[in-house]
């Protein structure tokens, strides 16, 4: 074959597509996804809260599990909130409120300004969003705060904010005994990873740290979790990151790090 003939056939060799879970961004597909992910939501949330009885169980063994390990700081925190009643209103607000507003931003800002990007941070968000479903459906587990005897004082009753999970239409539309995993505080992790890695402002890297500290304070501090459930919100974060690992060719191109850096 001549220079002239390998030149030709340059560039028309098959480009191999992309796996179909790290797909390109489409709008109407990412939708589709979203809608899909909150149906599924809403049906294992009115399944969880047929019958307390196992989820009171489970919850109880974590407690004995934690005291066995010294780690139920659950109490001291939850009585330090609820002699403050403005600032235990605020936590209960920022746990009712804050994910629904920050996942969403930053899947925006991922989509709208990482494209590249977005794929893979599509999968780590799914990942650990489905095996928490799954877990939510398997092993019913109740919040601290609805544990009889367990010393906490539920917040979120006491110091009612702008959405109460404890009383009103909140009561039969929020996972009451889903509390393990926290997806709470596994969606924080992967916003403050994602925009840790991909910012370069040191202030706004500060804050992507601060968010997940933040918000596993918060959700301890108000009764809605265990410190195993904390636990278990970073596990399933990081079993998504090692099925991407594992999905991933290794001459595939890792895109959430060669995105280019934020214009700020």
């Amino acid at each position: 074959m001549t220079l002239t003939d390998e030149a030709a056939k340059e560039g028309t060799e098959p480009v191999a597509r992309p796996r179909w879970w790290l797909a390109p961004a489409k709008w109407w597909r990412e939708l589709l996804i979203i809608g899909i992910g909150f149906g599924l939501y809403t049906f294992i949330q009115h399944q969880i809260n047929v019958s307390p009885v196992p989820a009171i169980r489970h919850a109880n063994a974590f407690l004995a599990a934690e005291r066995w390990l010294g780690i139920d700081v659950e109490a001291p925190l939850n009585g330090a909130l609820a002699g403050h009643p403005t600032l235990a209103t605020v936590a209960n607000d920022y746990y009712v409120l804050l994910h629904e507003v920050v996942t969403p931003a930053v899947i925006l800002w991922l989509f709208l300004r990482r494209r590249a990007a977005y794929p893979y941070a599509r999968f780590l968000l799914a990942v650990p969003t489905l095996l928490g479903f799954v877990l939510y459906y398997a092993v019913p587990v109740a919040p601290p705060r609805l544990v009889p005897g367990a010393g906490i004082v539920d917040t979120m009753a006491v110091f009612p904010g702008i959405g109460d999970y404890s009383s009103g239409p909140m009561e039969h539309t929020a996972a009451q005994f889903a509390a393990f995993p926290s997806l709470h505080f596994a969606w924080a992790l992967w916003a403050g990873a994602m925009v840790f890695w991909l910012v370069r402002h040191w202030f706004v890297r500060a804050l992507a740290v601060c968010y997940p500290a933040c918000t596993g304070l918060v959700v301890l501090a108000t009764g809605n979790h265990f410190v195993l459930d904390l636990a278990g919100g970073a596990a399933v974060t990081a079993c998504g990151i090692g099925l991407l690992g594992l999905l991933r060719p290794v001459s595939e191109t890792v895109a959430l790090q060669s995105a280019p850096e934020s214009s700020s």
